[in-house]
């Protein structure tokens, strides 16, 4: 398979399914000329022919959308439709659970004070070791909890649907072990295992995305 058909990207709200978005955006830029968020792909970042010019989110640690939906409404192709917040879906975030403070004995609420639909996106399995934080398939892919995740490298990531689809299987399976563990097993996850990334974590000066 050809890098150009292996790539994946986040884009804006309301594109058009990604065939098709490729084939009705003209790479005017447009949207790019609103938000601060989106970045165009060069041929080299695109990985072809085929994805450049088109606007992408490229940076969720510190540029995500912000939701604002102004995009759509300038679009000159319709590659971006006019679409209601609630049923945006530019991608699925997944919560790192070695990484997150709410999975490791604290009770971080920061993703889901972040969030702009927090109470329909965020479900909790609160308990002696955290408010253990869950990012359920309502999610709109903004990033925004990736912005505001305290650890340095965000426990989180925003992942394309199709990305998702291939992992959530055994995303979920590992929540399910991760809930049945002991407390001995618990307490050698969370401070053996998780605490010395964590901590190392912190230490990144410079934010990335991970």
């Amino acid at each position: 398979m050809r890098l150009a058909e292996r790539e994946e990207f986040i884009r804006p709200p309301g594109a058009l399914p990604e065939r098709q978005f490729r084939a009705t955006c003209i790479g005017c830029n447009v949207c790019l000329n609103l938000c601060h968020a989106l970045k165009f792909n060069s041929l080299a970042l695109a990985g072809g022919w085929r994805n450049f010019g088109t606007p992408y989110v490229k940076d969720m640690r510190d540029y995500p959308c912000t939701l604002c939906m102004e995009c759509p409404k300038f679009c000159p192709t319709h590659a971006l439709q006019p679409v209601s917040i609630e049923k945006v879906r530019m991608g699925m975030a997944l919560i790192d659970l070695s990484l997150c403070l709410g999975w490791n004995g604290d009770v971080c609420l920061s993703c889901s004070k972040a969030c702009p639909l927090g109470a329909s996106i965020f479900d909790f399995y609160p308990g002696d070791w955290g408010n253990q934080p869950m990012i359920n398939e309502h999610c709109k892919g903004c990033g925004l909890c990736v912005k505001h995740c305290p650890v340095g490298i965000s426990a989180i990531r925003v992942l394309t649907w199709k990305s998702y689809d291939q992992k959530k299987n055994d995303y979920r399976s590992g929540v399910e072990r991760v809930l049945a563990l002991n407390p001995e097993k618990r307490y050698a996850w969370v401070y053996e295992q998780n605490m010395p990334k964590i901590l190392e974590a912190g230490k990144v000066l410079e934010r990335e995305t991970r």
